[in-house]
């Protein structure tokens, strides 16, 4: 959830304050992964002429809080001077170990000569062992809480144990020994102008600039300790070389490493994946070796350009990047159908599992797999899948998944759903899933992320880099993949020809309506007036005994069970209030005993087979004194009017566009990230970066 990042500059005319700022602006774009602290290093020369390794560090987020502090200790430091080799690195962070502190803000270090300096995203498991063993090996002191700590005075210690070895070789004794999951890259005052970086289980992404062409050296595997004397003949390669084709003119090559493929936009479309166990060594002489303890396919190293998603920069004319990204969902839901849906024919392609379709459709059981906002999607699709497919669909929490040990058998098809492709839980299921060979299908929002290169065949949601923490565009967009992946299974079967005409009709439509519902948000705005009135009613009661009631029930049926499940977890999310998503069924089943005099409900009542259940609900509500807002379809106003002539007991009621049914989900659910939107302004909140939380769940 932390993000990290480095760059290694050989031959540019780079000042070593203008490296703090690339690395500002790095972190800055990371900073949605963690916004509690930040952190950077840099290789410089001290104002007396002894070079050395100085330390940036603030409590806030990169881009409010970190220059500042730059600006009052640049002066310990020569900020003008250009050396041959620059290098830095900079660390975002979101808390795991020990508080938002100055002495938990990353980098680590080793000691105070700083023969090693760490940047970190992940998380270590083993970290108290580890920190155990070497203040009884060593009696060194501990400065912070954090897990990260212990990693560059291992290093020391292995460097102390053997001070012949080189850096990279200090670096794989370090991640022998370390269990959990993590990023890390690497500076030493023992090793200048070199920076080493290595992952397990977390994100790196190394990107290249430069001058000239990098020419690719496939090494192969060197014999160690009389290995050749024994008859060992090793012929996978283990490491690769990238090498400046012209190095006698001193090209000007630049190495990024980030966490975050979008942070990379803008600056360089060359880059390629570490994998699992990979060290890359960026050395002096300008050269990137990359050391691979499982060979796997040399290609899936090779520089590649990339379009990378980059984060909007142009003008913003709303309040944040969440109300933008909302408002961006006409475009995003075009973007979902666009080289996919023959509107003509009513025909579906998606190319990503075209190769595997028929080994999709003879799959026996489906299970979509996911946390958060990406299982609402799975929920609000999961009738629909059933529907299309006629096979078994199981929606399951990833950790639960993992849990409750299910059996897969070959013949599953299991689901992964992930904006990030990074989410950790997820992650996990997933190589489960891989162990037992089932067929793997990934829906992501990040191309190259650790689910698509994992699993067997994927679709790409499109929606663009999502900065804000609480995901709505992305949501939107996964639902609609999750229809496609439908219609795709189905549509050689006859009998559901009529269905998926339906479908594919609706999805013509859906940009449009979804555009017509943006346009009413100034209701919602009156809507959010009118809770908090309840609101404060309610906590004058003494069946309270809190300062403030926060408490709302948003209630569905069929398709709208999961947007109101969504709507909560915004509202839970940004606005930090109490919000129940329930099952209009539920409510005699316990969650009407929470209801009282103006206790505020949100209840969707659209026209499909439930609307009658959902009138029946809204009685049973105002009978006991509570104010249900309604969310209609359009053509039910006059419904509405003759079931309830008492316009104040239904105070507000909000009009959706009609379409198919399992696309009114959509629809329902923009002005419900809407209502969470301006519920969090009204109440103070940072909607973009909302406490203790952040965008990629990586841990």
């Amino acid at each position: 959830m932390c993000g990290i990042c480095g760059c290694v500059f050989f031959n540019s005319s780079v000042t070593s304050l203008e490296l703090l700022r690339q690395l500002q602006q790095n972190m800055a774009r990371m900073e949605y992964r963690g916004y509690d602290s930040c952190g950077a290093a840099i290789q410089c020369q001290y104002r007396d002429g002894d070079p050395g390794i100085e330390l940036f560090k603030a409590v806030g987020s990169p881009s409010e809080r970190f220059w500042p502090v730059v600006e009052a200790g640049i002066d310990q430091i020569n900020p003008g001077l250009i050396q041959p080799i620059q290098l830095g690195m900079g660390h975002t962070r979101w808390a795991t170990h020990g508080e938002a502190g100055v002495p938990n803000c990353h980098p680590h270090v080793s000691s105070d000569k700083r023969e090693f300096v760490v940047v970190h995203n992940g998380q270590i498991t083993n970290f108290a062992q580890i920190r155990n063993y070497l203040k009884a090996q060593r009696n060194w002191d501990f400065y912070s809480e954090t897990d990260t700590e212990v990693i560059p005075k291992l290093a020391l210690y292995f460097y102390e144990q053997t001070p012949n070895a080189t850096f990279p070789d200090v670096v794989e004794q370090v991640c022998q020994v370390l269990d959990g999951a993590y990023a890390l890259i690497f500076m030493s005052s023992l090793f200048p102008n070199e920076v080493v970086a290595t992952k397990c289980g977390s994100p790196l992404i190394i990107g290249v600039k430069s001058d000239s062409r990098l020419h690719l050296s496939d090494c192969r595997t060197s014999l160690k300790n009389g290995a050749a004397e024994a008859g060992y003949q090793l012929d996978e390669p283990n490491h690769m070389i990238y090498k400046p084709s012209d190095s006698k003119s001193k090209p000007n090559v630049q190495y990024y490493f980030s966490s975050d493929r979008p942070a990379l936009g803008g600056i360089t479309s060359y880059c390629l994946d570490l994998h699992d166990f990979d060290i890359a060594h960026a050395r002096g002489n300008g050269e990137l070796e990359i050391s691979y303890k499982y060979p796997g396919s040399i290609a899936d190293r090779h520089l590649k350009y990339q379009e990378f998603d980059q984060i909007s920069e142009e003008e913003n004319t709303f309040s944040c990047k969440t109300e933008q990204e909302i408002h961006q969902q006409r475009s995003t839901i075009e973007s979902a159908v666009r080289g996919r849906v023959d509107f003509d024919n009513h025909t579906v392609k998606l190319g990503g599992i075209q190769a595997y379709l028929h080994e999709i459709r003879r799959s026996n059981r489906i299970y979509m797999i996911g946390m958060g906002t990406s299982i609402h999607a799975a929920l609000a699709t999961q009738h629909v899948l059933t529907s299309l497919t006629n096979k078994s669909v199981s929606v399951v929490q990833a950790t639960q998944f993992i849990d409750m040990g299910e059996p897969i058998a070959k013949t599953d098809l299991c689901i992964f759903i992930s904006q990030s492709g990074e989410t950790a839980d997820t992650k996990a299921a997933l190589d489960y899933c891989n162990r037992a060979g089932a067929l793997t299908l990934g829906i992501t929002n990040v191309v190259g992320s650790s689910i698509c290169q994992n699993t067997t065949c994927g679709i790409h949601v499109n929606a663009g880099v999502e900065v804000g923490v609480a995901s709505t565009k992305a949501y939107t967009s996964q639902y609609i993949c999750l229809v496609l992946l439908g219609i795709a299974i189905a549509q050689d079967f006859f009998s559901m020809k009529g269905q998926i005409r339906e479908i594919i009709d609706g999805l013509r439509e859906l940009p449009m309506k979804a555009e017509e519902v943006l346009n009413n948000k100034q209701q919602l705005k009156a809507l959010v007036e009118l809770i908090q009135e309840c609101q404060n009613v309610v906590k004058e009661c003494m069946m309270f005994n809190t300062d403030r009631s926060n408490s709302l029930y948003i209630l569905g049926r069929g398709y709208q069970y999961a947007v109101a499940r969504e709507a909560a977890l915004k509202i839970k999310e940004i606005a930090y209030m109490h919000a129940e998503g329930l099952c209009s069924s539920e409510l005699k089943h316990g969650p009407l005993a929470m209801v009282q005099e103006n206790f505020p409900v949100i209840l969707f009542a659209v026209n499909d087979q439930f609307k009658t259940h959902a009138f029946n609900a809204m009685n049973q509500l105002v009978s006991r004194g509570c104010v249900p807002y309604l969310i209609i379809t359009e053509g039910d106003e006059v419904e509405l009017e003759n079931n309830f002539k008492n316009k104040a007991e239904v105070p507000f009621h909000f009009v959706l566009p009609k379409s198919t049914p399992c696309l009114q989900g959509i629809l329902a659910v923009i002005p419900m990230q809407l209502l969470s939107l301006y519920l969090a302004q009204a109440r103070g909140c940072n909607v973009d970066q909302p406490r203790n939380l952040a965008k990629s769940v990586t841990v």
